[in-house]
């Protein structure tokens, strides 16, 4: 992107999206020529063994023995990584449960959210989210499907709203990242992430199974059992590394154009203060959230409404939220990011006025938010503490 503010809408290129759907089946192609160069490699190595064992130790009485137990070493590997290539294949069909530390609302509760909300997605030309939910952490997302929460599980359509930002935000600079969100909707980016998260499930898994036969809880493997697996694990991690890499290029640009929207639709202004506040504020609160209520949880006690102690205390953290707006602005591009930095992001914001006036806290479109964070304080210590009780 260019140094300077855009004026024309960002466009995902179509060939770097068609160039990067044509790894889909160069993955499976990948795992089939990464297996059967596993069962070479094995096969080289038992006839490499059967030779030099034939050869030195074949007029000893336990040679015949020792072969048998050498060679089974190898053909276990040969094996595993056979099982292991149709473990991945058969995983990129099956959709792991997803698990948010957020709650399901029902909009009719919330109608100024809704409103809020339902405006947005007619003047973008999207339909209204199915669901809404409001996440425990500075976290705001699109996604489609399903999604366990808190309180039940979240379909079809379904938009996270970061509750503790909402006190942060401006109704103005809510809007805008929620239209930066359904950006994501307009320009069928989950439709693409649809197709291409399946490949990175399926080469996780199977460098997770080739990889355990290197070593298992510590203990390392036989050397014979891993050899086989030595050249197709390098192989898939690069296969890996390139598809990442080149995917997390179009997320930049998908990014850019959802950003280039929101300002056109509420203003560069309050895009670039809400942008600030999300990520400085944003990755204190996130951090401070499970610090301190699993310092209480450790010391026996809990907290009642963490969301309200934050707020009470939030000035006391001035000098942590500037320094992260500061690292923020001072990070430079990396290659494997899904984001660009906040710097770039900024620059390349149109110049575009404020188009709304509502200066009021977005939290003030939260009906009964007491309840909420109570409830939401409650469930997140219960989440905290089993998660605790694991390690």
């Amino acid at each position: 992107m260019s140094e300077e503010s855009m004026e024309c809408e960002p466009i995902v290129s179509k060939k770097k999206i068609f160039a990067s759907l044509l790894f889909i089946p160069g993955f499976y192609l990948m795992v089939l020529f990464t297996t059967a160069l596993i069962v070479f490699v094995g096969s080289g190595l038992i006839f490499i063994i059967h030779y030099f064992v034939g050869e030195f130790l074949g007029e000893l009485g336990f040679a015949y023995f020792g072969l048998i137990l050498i060679d089974a070493l190898p053909f276990f590997g040969m094996i595993f990584g056979v099982v292991s290539c149709f473990i991945a294949i058969i995983s990129m069909f099956f959709k792991n449960k997803q698990f948010e530390p957020a709650i399901l609302i029902n909009p009719h509760d919330h109608p100024k959210l809704r409103d809020l909300i339902s405006e947005l997605s007619e003047k973008m030309n999207t339909q209204m989210p199915d669901s809404i939910i409001l996440h425990v952490k500075s976290n705001f997302f699109v996604s489609e499907g399903k999604i366990i929460v808190f309180n039940g599980i979240a379909k079809g359509r379904i938009l996270a709203i970061s509750y503790p930002l909402l006190h942060i935000l401006s109704v103005n600079e809510l809007r805008a990242i929620i239209a930066h969100e359904l950006s994501h909707f307009t320009g069928r980016d989950l439709v693409f992430n649809r197709f291409v998260s399946p490949v990175y499930k399926g080469a996780n898994k199977y460098l997770d199974y080739i990889t355990s036969l290197f070593n298992h809880n510590g203990r390392r493997r036989p050397i014979f059992i891993s050899i086989p697996m030595i050249l197709p694990n390098l192989l898939m991690k690069y296969y890996l590394k390139i598809f990442h890499k080149f995917n997390m290029k179009i997320s930049r640009e998908m990014e850019y154009r959802a950003d280039f929207i929101a300002s056109k639709m509420c203003g560069n202004e309050n895009f670039k203060e809400a942008l600030s506040k999300l990520i400085s504020h944003g990755n204190v609160f996130n951090r401070l959230i499970d610090e301190q209520m699993t310092e209480k949880i450790v010391h026996g006690f809990q907290f009642e409404n963490y969301f309200s102690y934050y707020r009470e205390n939030v000035e006391s953290y001035k000098k942590q939220i500037e320094e992260s707006l500061g690292k923020a602005l001072s990070n430079s591009e990396a290659e494997y990011a899904t984001h660009p930095t906040l710097k770039n992001r900024i620059i390349n914001l149109p110049n575009v006025d404020t188009k709304y006036d509502d200066n009021e806290k977005a939290l003030e479109l939260i009906n009964s938010f007491d309840y909420l964070e109570v409830s939401m304080t409650k469930h997140y210590n219960y989440y905290l503490n089993n998660n605790s009780m694991h390690f």
